[in-house]
């Protein structure tokens, strides 16, 4: 149903990107409905599966429902989240920056002395191509911060082609590994997979890379 209502939303919307929202719907809906606790946060650092973002929350009543009736429209809900958005941490679309951002809330928890609660980062293909994409992982992994999650919705093509085809990534896990970070492939549309990749402990409280092989 999640599916349905964003290719309703996109369709009625004249514009919008079905792929990215297809190919990471099972993840964000597992997201929601199992892992998520009310302390932790999820954005999507691409931004571009917003329909697909909006989808489930409508059907949780995080957003009206009468809401997809209005992508992309004024009043209604934006082609990328933004801060003004219900559900919304962050706003995306500038590509790159979503390891960063979780990092400062991270940090703003522990100043402020709120409850530590977790962080998951959504990331395409084409997105790890930013190099702050790569800086950024440096500094989580030295401070070993278990409570960050980055998820790679690893579909191998970006907005107009194969990544191959422009900057190959080459081994993923062995990139994310070489940076510090505990690293989990599974296949994105196997919820039991899901199941298994998010449940696993990390190794000495290090921070999450789960490289989810999805079908854009």
């Amino acid at each position: 149903m999640a599916r349905f209502n964003a290719l309703y939303m996109v369709a009625r919307a004249g514009s919008g990107h079905l792929g990215s929202s297809f190919s990471s719907l099972d993840i964000v809906t597992w997201l929601y409905l199992n892992v998520l606790k009310p302390e932790d946060r999820y954005f999507s650092s691409k931004g571009h599966d917003s329909p697909g973002l909006y989808a489930v929350q409508t059907a949780l009543g995080i957003l009206p429902f009468e809401k997809i009736h209005a992508l992309r429209r004024l009043g209604g809900l934006p082609g990328h989240p933004d801060v003004n958005t219900p559900g919304a941490y962050t706003n995306t679309g500038s590509l790159g920056m979503g390891v960063s951002k979780a990092k400062g809330f991270l940090f703003a928890d522990d100043l402020l002395g709120k409850p530590k609660g977790r962080v998951f980062v959504l990331t395409g293909d084409g997105e790890l191509q930013e190099g702050q994409f790569w800086e950024s992982l440096v500094g989580a992994s030295r401070q070993r911060d278990g409570r960050l999650t980055v998820v790679v919705d690893h579909n191998k093509i970006q907005s107009d082609t194969y990544v191959s085809s422009v900057s190959d990534l080459g081994d993923l896990e062995a990139k994310f590994r070489a940076f510090g970070w505990d690293v989990v492939r599974c296949d994105g549309h196997d919820l039991g997979a899901l199941q298994r990749a998010f449940e696993s402990p990390s190794k000495d409280g290090r921070p999450k890379a789960v490289i989810a092989d999805t079908v854009k």
